[in-house]
């Protein structure tokens, strides 16, 4: 079953290119979607390495971003994206958001 969490992230350095593209392949090799949200509601899907390193390259230091991860087991991808940027990030909260009950009237 797909579970929508939602996690507060704030970079503390800018990420490098290698963490970036190991964050892409991770969204890549997942069974759901990886999205960033920046402040300007502008959404990416983490998939998209060269939408990625663009999104990265306006985030600045102390800057906080959202992440949506919409699939099986988002805690398991939250852990990896902490292994992969564990100098650079800091975890503020996480939400587990559940989805909307469609009832047919």
């Amino acid at each position: 079953m797909n579970k929508l969490m939602t996690l507060d992230l704030s970079i503390k350095k800018q990420l490098r290119i290698d963490q970036l593209l190991r964050v892409s392949q991770l969204a890549k090799s997942y069974d759901g979607k990886i999205y960033f949200l920046l402040r300007n509601k502008t959404i990416i899907d983490a998939a998209k390495l060269p939408s990625l390193v663009t999104c990265f390259l306006t985030v600045k230091d102390g800057q906080t971003l959202k992440i949506l991860i919409d699939g099986p087991a988002p805690q398991q991808i939250i852990n990896d994206l902490i292994e992969i940027c564990s100098r650079t990030i800091t975890l503020q909260q996480q939400h587990l958001l559940q989805p909307a009950m469609k009832v047919k009237l």
